[in-house]
């Protein structure tokens, strides 16, 4: 059975590109090559995807390459966005997964 990744807001529009990130907290198992993730949007299941890549991030080590790519924001408005989605996370020690994901086709 595929793990279920959930969204909220569609941030920068990524939800309809074949290909797309996402920084979740650091899941190795989870977000490993090859895993095959549902897509959840506003409690919807929309898609499919598969994990392409993915990378163990800090917080301080977003630049604007990845906030700009994921969020369409800033990179301290792409840290504060992650610090409201996990208020109760010391991103002192928690790392963090930079994942590149590919839609499945049905």
């Amino acid at each position: 059975m595929d793990s279920i990744l959930k969204f909220s807001y569609d941030w920068n529009k990524k939800l309809k590109c074949d290909f797309f990130t996402t920084l979740r907290l650091y899941n190795e198992a989870k977000y490993r090559v090859g895993a095959t993730l549902e897509v959840e949007y506003k409690k919807e299941i929309i898609k499919r995807v598969q994990v392409q890549a993915m990378k163990r991030i800090m917080l301080h080590e977003i630049n604007a390459f990845i906030a700009g790519l994921d969020t369409g924001y800033s990179i301290e408005q792409t840290k504060a966005i992650l610090i409201k989605m996990y208020p109760k996370v010391n991103f002192q020690v928690q790392a963090l997964s930079l994942v590149l994901l590919k839609t499945l086709k049905p």
